[in-house]
């Protein structure tokens, strides 16, 4: 049984489903129909275990859906009660104008935009209204599951069913927008039915047989992924060697990661973060608040922790024991600073 801890936000599970295709386990759901001229959609946020940055560059990626840290929209045919095409933020809710020849300013509103276009109705005016419980420029998936959600109320609203394949590829529209070079796990977990191994636009379902927490703690100072993935490619391009060597040690790292989730292997899964954490600092996406958290919850009984997402701020995830340990790492991470915490247990299987 999947459970959330009192104020902790997200829950990850095991795969249901295995699927096929980037979004595995997603099914063709795309939100119910609230009524007559309009549409609906949701997705959810994403934490990732190992991988980030090296994913661009071939390893694969190890990622969490965060099911109850939700992105929902409802759309409808006609113009805005806010100035036509202007994205409005209003804390997490903020909604645009598609079809109207406007200049898109969000992820979700080129996803949007392309939809429109491959469904032949290009031009038709659409107003789409987001509210997002995912904080942004945290690492979690914020853009993705927006425009994941987004899509999905358009497919609603049009009376559509949207393909696992065709909703990876709109949504990678937006994350092309928003990143810069995004390498699309984003896009497969956000509507990801459970933990996914992600490689080269493929997703398949992971393994889990550990039964620990995560628990994952916001710094917050907002990440700056497009400019971290920038960065990373400019060092790695200027030593391909010394670069061919460091993913190989990537692809390593998150291979025996994976057998240590299956195997139900927290020590080991452990030190596997820590060790990628140093991997990150070599590429240059740590940053001092960073490495202060990482710090914190390795001395408050975490197996392990490492940033995750794209750095240079955003969120650190830390893996602990359930109960206590994840209580204890928590309050650990409050006191070196973060901003808020979430508690995610890891179940396996046969749990």
């Amino acid at each position: 049984m999947n459970s959330v801890r009192e104020g902790s936000g997200p829950t990850a599970g095991p795969a249901a489903g295995t699927g096929s295709g980037p979004t595995a386990g997603t099914g063709s759901g795309h939100g119910a129909r609230t009524c007559k001229g309009h549409g609906a959609g949701r997705a959810h946020g994403k934490a990732i275990l190992l991988g980030e940055h090296t994913v661009v560059h071939g390893t694969p990626a190890l990622a969490f859906p965060l099911p109850t840290l939700e992105a929902r929209a409802v759309a409808r045919r006609g113009g805005p009660e806010v100035p036509s095409g202007i994205d409005s933020p209003a804390g997490q809710q903020f909604r645009f104008t598609a079809g109207d020849g406007s200049t898109a300013s969000s992820g979700a509103h080129v996803a949007v935009e392309e939809a429109l276009r491959r469904w032949g109705s290009a031009g038709e005016v659409v107003e789409v209204v987001l509210d997002c419980e995912i904080p942004p420029a945290r690492g979690l998936g914020s853009s993705a599951a927006c425009a994941a959600a987004a899509v999905r109320a358009i497919a609603d609203l049009y009376g559509r069913t949207v393909g696992s394949d065709t909703l990876y590829e709109l949504v990678q529209c937006g994350e092309q927008f928003a990143h810069g070079r995004a390498s699309g796990v984003d896009a497969s977990a956000a509507v990801a039915a459970g933990p996914i191994r992600f490689q080269a636009g493929t997703a398949r379902e992971l393994a889990v047989g550990l039964d620990a927490a995560l628990v994952i703690a916001d710094t917050g100072t907002a990440g700056a992924t497009q400019h971290a993935v920038a960065a990373v490619r400019r060092k790695l391009d200027a030593d391909r060697r010394a670069a061919d060597r460091l993913l190989e040690r990537a692809a390593n790292l998150i291979e025996s990661a994976a057998a240590d989730l299956a195997a139900g292997h927290a020590e080991p899964l452990g030190k596997t973060l820590l060790e990628f954490q140093g991997l990150l600092t070599e590429l240059g996406v740590s940053t001092p608040q960073i490495d202060t958290l990482v710090t914190a919850a390795s001395d408050a009984g975490a197996y392990g922790a490492k940033l995750t997402g794209g750095g240079l701020g955003g969120c650190v995830l830390a893996l602990t024991e359930t109960g206590d340990g994840a209580a204890n790492v928590r309050a650990a991470l409050h006191r070196a600073g973060a901003v808020r915490t979430w508690i995610v247990p890891v179940l396996g299987a046969q749990q």
